[in-house]
């Protein structure tokens, strides 16, 4: 249920946004989703077709663009990449993050957490009931 919730606040946001310019159909939504977040790409596309199926969007498209997680080691000092013992994020359990430069596990994350609504595609709505 994290891609639900997350997917909630994304569709209020952006249907906030598109009643704020006119109330058209919300077409597509960009986001940048930090890999660190542990989300699910399709859960998350599903939830938010739902969303926009229930708010009168049906078909509305979410671009997803992955920003990779980056450390600060507090040992080394090297800022970089992530190191992921056993290679890829394993979206069912926390991740121990280490640095790439000398393997420590003493780091600070410095990226790829992010989640942020990038930009709507939103079709021209009838403001004003029509007039104007």
């Amino acid at each position: 249920m994290h891609e639900f919730s997350i997917a909630s606040q994304v569709w209020e946001s952006v249907a906030r946004a598109a009643r704020e310019h006119g109330g058209g159909r919300v077409l597509s939504v960009s986001l940048e989703l930090g890999e660190l977040n542990l989300v699910e790409d399709e859960q998350l596309r599903f939830w938010i077709g739902e969303l926009g199926k229930r708010d009168g969007s049906p078909g509305v498209k979410l671009k997803i663009a992955k920003v990779r997680g980056k450390v600060s080691c507090s040992e080394c000092g090297a800022e970089g990449e992530a190191g992921l013992p056993g290679g890829e994020l394993d979206h069912f359990a926390a991740p121990v993050l280490s640095c790439k430069g000398c393997g420590s596990r003493n780091v600070v994350v410095t990226g790829g957490r992010e989640l942020r609504v990038v930009s709507a595609e939103i079709e021209k709505g009838e403001a004003n009931g029509g007039k104007g």
